[in-house]
């Protein structure tokens, strides 16, 4: 066992990626098991589908199965950082969507970082509450200066350390743009393009 590893903590490391994305690869010098055998949960697309669902690239696996609750905080700084998906964990276009609790400037950006749009579509169709067209989420394309990052409580450990929000039109670099937020319906009937 590695001197900077302790039982039942995991040392993470980071490292360029043979492919040329901006997104890094993350290991785990113990890495999570799912029913006993070691669980590797690499970029990309198709998702590896865990207990019937596609499992996103920034979910933590447990011992027990599948934290879908939770968000790996290492995985999430990084979609931050590089702008990548946190879906695929593969880097992000020009532009990209996020789900909001109001269609409206200044709204929290509900998911933990950008997503694709062929990936969006994935979580609006397989995720319980992105998903709830009752929960009232609107989601918009943005460009990386469309959101912002505020600083977080550190109130949850596992929780990201900052949370993000829908900048104004006007405070970005395309002030003359318009914005569109879609509901889930829209998302899930909307063009097949990412």
């Amino acid at each position: 066992m590695p001197a900077d590893a302790r039982p039942g903590h995991r040392v993470v490391y980071l490292r360029d990626r043979e492919d040329g994305q901006r997104m890094k690869d993350v290991l785990y010098v113990h890495p999570p098991s799912y029913k006993g055998v070691e669980f590797h949960n690499p970029a990309g697309l198709p998702r590896p589908v865990v207990a019937g669902l596609p499992f996103p690239w920034v979910t933590p696996m447990g011992d027990s199965g599948p934290l879908f609750r939770e968000v790996e905080r290492v995985k999430a700084e990084l979609c931050r950082r590089l702008w990548g998906c946190q879906v695929c964990g593969n880097d992000l276009d020009t532009t990209a969507w996020v789900a909001l609790e109001r269609p409206e400037d200044g709204s929290p950006v509900v998911t933990s970082a950008a997503i694709h749009r062929a990936c969006l579509r994935l979580g609006v169709r397989h995720c319980p509450v992105l998903g709830d067209a009752a929960n009232g989420y609107a989601f918009t394309e943005v460009f990386e200066d469309d959101i912002t990052a505020v600083a977080g409580d550190g109130a949850q450990e596992r929780a990201p350390a900052a949370r993000w929000y829908l900048r104004s039109v006007a405070d970005t670099a395309r002030p003359d743009r318009v914005r569109t937020f879609l509901s889930v319906r829209e998302v899930l009937e909307g063009p097949q393009v990412c």
